[in-house]
Order: structure tokens, then sequence, then C-alpha cells
């Protein structure tokens, strides 16, 4: 299932990203008159279509596994999440649907007149990634009914769903995915510089969304640290259990240090080795080093999430600061300095953030339902109970990793005959 899941979100990041990416530049093109910006988001849109129905049949699939192999979490919770996994078919039947004649209506409708149909694009993917997302910020922490006999009755769906949880993980996941699917961007025309040493105005083309999707994504980068700042804190209160594993806390404390690097002891009451930054994770967590933060010694043994998570957030945090400082120094140098901003070193730079993002999306997720572990939903429903019963199952589950990878062959190659048929619209050169 971490599989599936893992290659179906790297196409969800290009389905809500790169609309997002091509209705700005066709807006910028419009606007001031720059018919190659319009070009390259018609050539983007040609990509992302393709990268939109992939995700569509990876979904397919995750849905027959889910229903195949997690039948219990939908008998436990449909009264809640029911709701939002309806509303994220409408979601995305409104991309699909604006998308279709988005495209169709190339060359057919002008101006902003058909800038106006990438609005819809943007909302329904948008809309999509929300219900999804606020199904996994409940499991993380349920809420909105009462329990009688272990079956939720009194179901309140929108106060299950519309929690400071679902804020959070929403606003983190999607800047993620903006953030990732930007900096892709900007690699693609990197390679493109590098590669073809382009001329006259496809290199300015170029070099203009470089650097203008290199502030956006420095800009969306801070922002992510921002929330996460504040995730943090309602972390703390919200989800004890799971901070404790991700920062590696062991007993309950104040004046608590954040410690990068060190491992658990033997015994498992203190964090030996790794680097300490007195009191930063009381401060971190409630401003000041007297909060408390509670430690893995408030909850039974067996209830502890696999510490694994927190190697997985101290690499993800690692990863953050290459990201935060390649266009960082991209943006001083063409501040300052800007002939050299577009230097080989930090066109690799840039080619190197691109797949350095993705891994960190991962990693996020990874971290969030490693952490909410051995629960899948959170104080209810345990993840031995959730999963089917029937053993021989599992012999179909080896289908599903064979597919994955026969979708991701043919969506390569359905790429590459794109990218080779529309490459005119990026180099300039109409045959």
């Amino acid at each position: 299932m971490g599989d599936s899941l893992g290659f179906h979100i790297v196409f969800v990041m290009f389905g809500i990203g790169l609309p997002v990416v091509f209705s700005l530049l066709e807006f910028i093109g419009i606007k001031y008159k720059k018919p190659r910006l319009i070009d390259a988001a018609k050539f983007i849109s040609y990509i992302a279509t393709v990268l939109v129905i992939t995700g569509v049949v990876s979904g397919t699939l995750i849905a027959i596994q889910m229903s195949l192999m997690w039948p219990k979490l939908p008998e436990f919770g449909s009264a809640i999440i029911g709701l939002p996994f309806m509303f994220e078919g409408y979601a995305f039947v409104l991309e699909a649907l604006f998308l279709g004649y988005y495209m169709y209506t190339w060359d057919k409708i002008k101006g902003y007149r058909h800038w106006l149909l990438s609005l819809p694009i943007i909302l329904g993917a948008f809309l999509s990634a929300f219900f999804i997302t606020s199904v996994n910020s409940w499991m993380n922490k349920p809420g909105g009914f009462d329990i009688v006999d272990g079956k939720i009755v009194n179901a309140d769906v929108w106060a299950g769903i519309l929690t400071p949880t679902t804020f959070f993980m929403v606003s983190h996941s999607v800047l993620g995915y903006y953030l990732a699917i930007f900096l892709a961007v900007i690699a693609g025309y990197a390679w493109y510089i590098m590669r073809h040493k382009p001329k006259g105005a496809s290199k300015k083309t170029a070099e203009y969304i470089i650097s203008r999707f290199a502030l956006i994504s420095f800009a969306v980068v801070l922002s992510i640290g921002a929330i996460g700042h504040f995730q943090t804190q309602y972390l703390a209160t919200s989800q004890p259990r799971k901070l404790a594993a991700i920062e590696l806390v062991p007993q309950t404390t104040t004046n608590a240090p954040y410690i990068i690097g060190g491992e658990l002891s033997a015994d498992g009451q203190s964090v030996e080795g790794g680097l300490r930054i007195p009191n930063g994770l009381s401060i971190l967590a409630g401003n000041s080093p007297n909060t408390e933060i509670k430690g893995l010694n408030e909850f039974p043994k067996e209830d502890w999430p696999n510490l694994i998570v927190n190697t997985f957030f101290e690499i993800k945090m690692a990863l953050v600061g290459f990201l935060i400082a390649v266009p960082l120094l991209f943006l001083m140098l063409y501040r300052f300095r800007r002939n050299k901003a577009f230097s080989k070193p930090l066109l690799i730079g840039f080619i190197i953030t691109a797949p350095i993002a993705f891994v960190v999306v991962e990693l996020g997720w990874m971290v969030t339902e490693f952490g909410r572990q051995p629960y899948v939903v959170n104080g209810y429903l345990r993840t031995s109970e959730a999963f089917v019963n029937n053993p021989g199952v599992i012999q179909w589950g080896y289908i599903f990793p064979i597919l994955f990878v026969l979708l991701l062959v043919v969506t390569v190659l359905a790429v590459r005959q794109v990218i080779k048929k529309y490459s005119y619209l990026v180099t300039g050169d109409k045959k």
C-alpha cells in the first residue's frame, strides 16, 4: 500500500501544481504581450494532461486496493469520511471537464477568455486535494462523533473534517506540492539551457521562467516553514504521541532540547548522542522553555509509532535546507550579479532540487502515516484490525506493484512523445 501511495502522490503533485504553472504563464503572456510565455503554457498543459491521466489510473488502482485490503476502515468511518470522498470525486470531475475544454480550445479561443478556463482546473485540483487530505486529517485526529458499542453514532461530518488538523495538513501538503512542481519546471528549463544552449528569445524566455518561479518557490518554502512551526505547536497538544516519536522525546519534560541526530538508549530512558539546542523543542512547541513536552513514557510501548519517523523527519529537514539555499543563492546573484545567476553550477543545483523536493514530500507523508501507527484511525481502529483478515488476499497484492511499474513505463513514453511533438513551443522552431 505504501508503494502504491508513494507512486500515486507524485502524479497528484503534477495534477495539482501544473495547472497553476500553465495558468500563470498564460496570464503573464497575455497581460504583457509575451507570446513565447503563452507557448510555454501550451507546452506544459500538454504534459500536464498526460500526467493527470496517469494520476486518474493510479488513483483507480488505489481505490481497488483500498476496498480489497482495508475493508474495516470504511466500515468503521464511512459516516464521517464517506461525504468527503464523494466531494473529492465531484472536484475531480470539475478539474477533468475544464481541463478537456481548456485543451480543446487552444488557438480557438484567445486571450483572457481562454485563460479563464484554467481557473476551474486549479479550483477542482485544490478541492480534490482538500477533501482527500481532510479524510487523512480525520484519521490522524478523529472527532465529530460518539462511540457506542464500538460504532460511530451522532456523526457530524463537518465537525469531523473542518478542524485545525485539516487546515495544517491541507495547507502544508498543497504548498509542498506547488513547491515541488515549481522546482520541477525550473529544473526542466535549467536542463534545456544547459543541454541546448538556446539564444535570443528562447534563452530570454527560459531565463524569465526560471527567475520568476525561483522567486515564487522561495516565497512558498518560507510559507511552508511558517505553517510548519505552528503545526508543531498544535501537534504538541493534539497528537503528543506522534510528536514524541518524531522528535524522539523519551521522558515528559520541560526545557526540552531540540536534538539533531542521536538515538534512543537501550533502556529507552534517554537520547544518546546528537547535536542539542538547549530548550529548543520547548520553545518551538510553546514559545517558552517551560513548555512541557510529553514523552513516550506517557504511552504504552505497544502504542509507540515506529521510531524510524525520527530519521525520516531529520532527513526531510536537512533536504529542506537545500531547497531554501539554492533559490536564495540564485535570487541574490540575479539581483546583484545577474551574469552569474545562470552559471552551470546553479543550473545543476536547480536540476537537483526537483527530485529532492519530491523526496521531501514523500518523507513528509511517511512521517505523517508512520507517526499515526499502530492506528489507522488514531486511538480507535488499529492497523491490525483494519486490514483484511483473509491471508489469501496477499497474493493479489503483488499485482499492484507490477501494474504501477507498467503505468510508469507507459507514462514516460507518452511524455517523451509529447515533448518531441511540441518541442517547437519551447525552441520557437516551428516546422
